[in-house]
This record gives structure tokens, C-alpha cells and sequence, in this order.
């Protein structure tokens, strides 16, 4: 005759509900976890993504040109280009395309319609460049004509219509965005544009800490 214990409901339906808890606590925390992970990302800082730095050269944005040196026949007035930067990591020579605000814009205006707040010691030949990433909620900027301000070349944000001026250090005119988009200091350099710097101002999605050390580490590099 076979022997059996039998089980007391009660004691069962404890082991239940505490494994079913124990459960649910675990999916809970994972998907936690999940959404947590999902809000910010971690984000390494590869090369791709670090700041322009002094001697970088401007190279096209535009896939088609193959990271080509941006050449001065094509930076025209009335006519922008977008690039990236382009300089050497560790030895290695390396198109900083990795996060928007490194998308440049590089415009031409007569230097007599150079304005402060622009720096005009970081232009040349009329060339400024500036990133072009919205300063509102990090959208591209596209660079168009804005007749109620009078302007033949402003940068527009597409998103929630934040606009700047280019001839007076990318200034807001309108719209949200609550600092000017961050300055490029170049110099015009054996027929192409390099960089002198990195950015003149904080550029967006950058904390000031972030900054202030990728900053550090352009200068002892």
C-alpha cells in the first residue's frame, strides 16, 4: 500500500503566494530595470563622439562625398554646407559623426554682416561655423531664409520652430530654444577649414561637467 503525506491546503497556498511574489518582485525589478535603462542609456564616449578639437579639418557631412575635406569653391555665400570634424584619436584618424551636435554648419556672409555676439576671431573670410544642434530639445537645425526677421540665411529648428541668427553668433530670434547654438572656432588653412578649438559654448545634450572635463583632456592630448 503506498503511503503519502497528505499536504495542509493552507501551508500550500502559503508556498504559493510567496513563490508568485517572489516572481512578480523579480519581473518587477527587472522590468524596472528595463524602463530605467530605456530613459538614459549608458553612453560611451568613443571616438566617434568626442568634442571637436584644434586641428581637426571639416570634412562633408553628406555620405556621398566619402568624408572628403570640405573645399572652399563650395562654401559660398548664401549656400551652407554641413560637416563634421575630422582629426586623430589615439593615433587614428577619425570622423567625429558619432552625436548630432558635432554636425556643423559652415556659412559665408560678407564680414561686414559678422556681428558680435558673434566671435569674430573665430571666423575667417566671412566663414562661421556653428553646430547644428537646436540648443530647445537637441533637434537639426536646417538653414533657410526667415523673411519676419529679415534674415536670408537663419537656422530654423524644424521641431518647435527656434530660430537663429547666424551673423550675430547664432543668437535666438524666435522660438523656445534658450541659448544660442555653440560656435566653431576656424581658420581657412592650405585651402580648408580647420578647427582651432573646440566649441566656445556649452553645445547641447553635454552637461557642463562633461564638458568641462572632454575640455581637460583636448588640452593635455
Amino acid at each position: 500500500m503506498t503511503k503519502y503525506v497528505r499536504q495542509d491546503p493552507e501551508l500550500t497556498r502559503r508556498k504559493f503566494i510567496t513563490a508568485a511574489m517572489g516572481t512578480t518582485v523579480g519581473v518587477g525589478a527587472v522590468s524596472l530595470l528595463t524602463i530605467v535603462g530605456a530613459v538614459k542609456p549608458a553612453d560611451t564616449l568613443t571616438p566617434e563622439k568626442r568634442l571637436p578639437s584644434k586641428g581637426d579639418v571639416l570634412v562633408y557631412a553628406d555620405p556621398a562625398k566619402n568624408g572628403a575635406p570640405v573645399a572652399l569653391a563650395d562654401i559660398k555665400e548664401g549656400q551652407v554646407v554641413y560637416a563634421f570634424p575630422k582629426g586623430k584619436v589615439n593615433g587614428t584618424d577619425v570622423v567625429k559623426n558619432g552625436v548630432t551636435r558635432n554636425q556643423l554648419i559652415i556659412a559665408k556672409f560678407p564680414p561686414s554682416q559678422l556681428k558680435a555676439p558673434t566671435n569674430l576671431a573665430a571666423t575667417d573670410q566671412g566663414i562661421v561655423v556653428y553646430s547644428r544642434q537646436c540648443m530647445h530639445l537637441g533637434c537639426a537645425v536646417e538653414v533657410k531664409p526667415y523673411p519676419s526677421k529679415g534674415l536670408q540665411e537663419a537656422a530654423v529648428c524644424p521641431c518647435h520652430g527656434g530660430v537663429y541668427d547666424l551673423t550675430q553668433g547664432a543668437k535666438v530670434v524666435d522660438g523656445p530654444p534658450p541659448a544660442p547654438i555653440a560656435q566653431l572656432p576656424i581658420k581657412v588653412v592650405g585651402g580648408q577649414v580647420v578647427a582651432q578649438d573646440t566649441f566656445l559654448s556649452l553645445p547641447y545634450d553635454i552637461t557642463e561637467s562633461e564638458f568641462a572635463t572632454q575640455k581637460k583632456e583636448l588640452e593635455k592630448a
